[in-house]
């Protein structure tokens, strides 16, 4: 795809700078994902994922979202929210134990099509406008930092079940591109690259299960540190109506 043009063009400039050095891990996330429907155009997200390392279950991050969709039609749907963020150390045998927050704003567009009877292809274009507190490794400082991130999306899901059946299962497959800019953003531009296959199991019409890995490459700061991750993710999605 066009976009894998932009990560191998990103990398490639990455080593400009000299040597890369990139950090493997491995991670789990558990997710709790609720959509409150307050009308036929209307939908409330709420979202809480708790991330850590597999290796001796620290704490590597805690997210929050809440968003607010409204659907223009049946296959186009906009949306804006607010995040917070508390990021622990980036590794999982750090002796720091500093956590930095982090408020964050956003506005998305999300089109979707299906493709026969099976198959749903949708792409989400988000924009971030991140607060970082200011801190220098050790302790939080005054302030924060500022800048934007660019996010695409596309994302197939495929419904394996038959076509009749109450409950289905379904195969997900995306890739998320994170791209950077601002004026305090210096040598990564490009933020961060997720490739994502989980199966949903839908257990009722307000209940389901999801369980997936997600492969995730990231530049840091320098532009010549990366972290090359493994996550295995589990997620409840819970729907309700106002």
């Amino acid at each position: 795809m066009k976009y894998s043009f932009l990560i191998f063009a990103f990398l490639i400039g990455s080593q400009l700078f000299g040597q890369t050095n990139i950090t493997h891990q491995n991670l789990y996330w558990t997710r709790y994902y609720n959509q409150l429907s307050l009308n036929s155009k209307l939908t409330w997200h709420n979202e809480v994922d708790i991330r850590r390392f597999m290796d001796n279950s620290r704490l590597h991050h805690v997210i929050a979202h809440s968003h607010i969709h409204y659907k223009i039609t049946p296959n186009f749907d906009i949306a804006a929210g607010i995040t917070y963020s508390r990021q622990s150390p980036q590794f999982s045998d750090a002796t720091s134990t500093l956590v930095i927050p982090e408020i964050r704003t956003f506005q998305e567009i999300t089109q979707s099509q299906t493709l026969g009877k099976r198959v749903t292809l949708s792409h989400r274009f988000r924009l971030d406008e991140r607060f970082i507190r200011k801190n220098n490794g050790i302790e939080l400082l005054e302030g924060s930092d500022f800048n934007f991130r660019f996010r695409y999306r596309p994302q197939l899901v495929i419904n394996l079940s038959k076509l009749e059946s109450k409950t289905q299962t379904n195969l997900k497959i995306a890739d998320e591109l994170m791209v950077n800019f601002g004026g305090e953003i210096v040598y990564n531009h490009f933020d961060q690259n997720r490739v994502y296959i989980a199966l949903e199991k839908v257990l009722s019409k307000n209940f389901s299960v999801e369980m997936g890995y997600l492969h995730w490459y990231q530049q840091r700061a320098s532009g010549k540190d990366f972290f090359d991750r493994n996550i295995m993710r589990l997620t409840i999605l819970h729907k309700m109506k106002l």
